[in-house]
C-alpha cells in the first residue's frame, strides 16, 4: 500500500491528500517540493514488522481453524479471533498451531512487503522522498491492517503518478502467485452435503476470487456449487494478499486503482467517480464491509486531485500496464471476501 503526497496543482500550492493505510501526507498548505528525504527509521520499521509477525502468527491459526470443515476450535469462544494471553500460550506452546500460524503469516507479510517495496522502489527511482514500509499490527481478525509508506514530495506528472501507483499491485500480485499455486494445490475440496451433521457449526469462509477459482480448477477440477475448499494456511495467506490487492486496485479516489484511472483518463475520472462509488455501495448487499469502504473513499474524496503536468499522456507501454492492472483487479476481486456459512 503506497502513500503519495500532496499533488501540485498548476493554479496554486500542493493540495494535501489522504488515503487510510495507503497515504499519509503533510499538513494542508505545506509545500514539500524541496523536502529532504527523511532519515530511514530502520528500527521503527523492524519493530512494526516483528509486532505484525507476532499478531498474525498468533491470531492466524484461529481464523484458519474457523474456516475449516474438518476441525473445530475453542480458541475463539465468541466466534471472533482476539489476541489474549490465553491464545498466545495456546499457539506458541503448540508446534502444530505455531506451524500453521507461521505459514500463514510469513506468506501474507511477504506479499504485503512486496507490494510496499514496489511503491518504495518507484519512489526512489523518481527521487521522491518517502519512508520505509511500515506494517500495521492489530490484535484481532487476521492480525494486520496491511502496510504503508509515506511520500513527502508532490507527484509531478501522470507518468510518474502511474508508475508509483501501479508498482505496488504488480509487485504484490507477482509475489503471491507461487504461494497461491502451492497453497491451493495442497487444499482440499469438500462436499458440504456429505459432511457429518454438526449442530450449530459455522464456517468463516474466505471468498473465492477468479484467480482462486482458476487455480482450483487446474489442480482439483471444476468445483460445484456445494463444494467447499478447505484452504491450506499458505493459500489463506495468498487469499489475504489477493484481498489487499483488490482493495488497492479499486478505481476510486486516491487508492492505487484511482491513481491508475486518473493517470490513464485524466479529468474524465471525475465523470466516473460517482457511478463507480455507487457500484461499490451496491456490492455492500453481498458484503457489508463495502459500505465501510464507501465511507472511507467518500471521506478521502471521490475526485482525484490534479498533478502539475496533466498534458503528457501515458505512453503505449504504460497503457498496456494499465490493462494488466485491470486484469489483476478482475482476478483478485471478491464480491464477498468473507462469508459466514451455517452448516446444516
Amino acid at each position: 500500500m503506497s502513500e503519495p503526497p500532496p499533488f501540485a496543482s498548476p493554479e496554486g500550492p500542493p493540495r494535501p491528500v489522504f488515503r487510510p493505510v495507503l497515504e499519509l501526507v503533510p499538513p494542508a498548505g505545506e509545500s514539500t517540493a524541496d523536502a529532504p528525504a527523511p532519515r530511514p527509521r530502520y528500527g521503527r520499521a523492524l519493530l512494526l514488522f516483528l509486532l505484525t509477525l507476532f499478531t498474525t502468527t498468533t491470531v492466524g491459526p484461529v481464523m484458519y481453524l474457523m474456516s475449516r470443515t474438518d476441525v473445530t476450535t475453542d480458541l475463539a469462544p465468541n466466534g471472533f479471533a482476539l489476541l489474549t494471553p490465553q491464545l498466545v500460550q495456546a499457539v506458541w506452546r503448540d508446534p502444530a498451531l505455531l506451524r500453521i500460524g507461521l505459514t500463514f503469516s510469513l506468506t501474507a507479510l511477504i506479499i504485503l512487503l512486496a507490494h510496499e517495496l514496489g511503491h518504495y522502489i518507484a519512489c526512489r527511482r523518481y527521487g521522491l522522498a518517502c519512508t520505509l514500509p511500515y506494517f500495521l499490527p492489530v490484535p484481532m481478525g487476521f492480525g494486520t491492517f496491511g502496510a504503508f509508506i509515506r511520500i513527502y514530495a508532490p507527484i509531478r506528472g501522470k507518468r510518474e503518478l502511474f508508475d508509483v501507483g501501479v508498482a505496488g499491485p504488480l509487485a504484490g500480485f507477482i509475489a503471491l502467485i507461487p504461494f497461491l499455486l502451492y497453497g491451493v494445490a495442497h487444499s482440499h475440496p469438500v462436499s458440504l452435503p456429505d459432511l457429518p451433521k454438526m449442530e450449530g457449526m459455522v464456517l468463516f469462509a474466505p471468498g473465492r476470487s477468479l484467480a482462486i477459482e482458476l487455480v482450483a480448477r487446474f489442480f482439483h477440477g471444476p468445483l460445484g456449487p456445494d463444494t467447499y475448499l478447505d484452504l491450506h494456511p499458505m493459500a489463506l495467506g495468498a487469499w489475504l494478499g489477493l484481498f489487499a490487492t483488490a482493495l488497492n486496485l479499486l478505481p476510486l479516489g486516491q487508492l492505487d486503482g484511482g491513481h491508475i484511472l486518473y493517470s490513464a483518463l485524466g479529468r474524465w475520472q471525475r465523470w466516473l467517480a460517482v457511478p463507480l462509488w455507487i457500484t461499490l455501495a451496491v456490492l455492500g448487499i453481498y458484503w457489508p464491509g463495502w459500505w465501510l469502504w464507501c465511507v472511507i473513499v467518500f471521506a478521502i474524496g471521490l475526485f482525484h486531485p490534479p498533478v502539475r503536468d496533466e498534458r503528457t499522456p501515458l505512453d503505449l507501454k504504460r497503457r498496456a500496464l494499465a490493462v494488466l492492472a485491470l486484469l489483476i483487479f478482475v482476478l483478485s476481486f471478491m464480491p464477498a471476501p468473507l462469508e459466514v456459512i451455517e452448516l446444516p
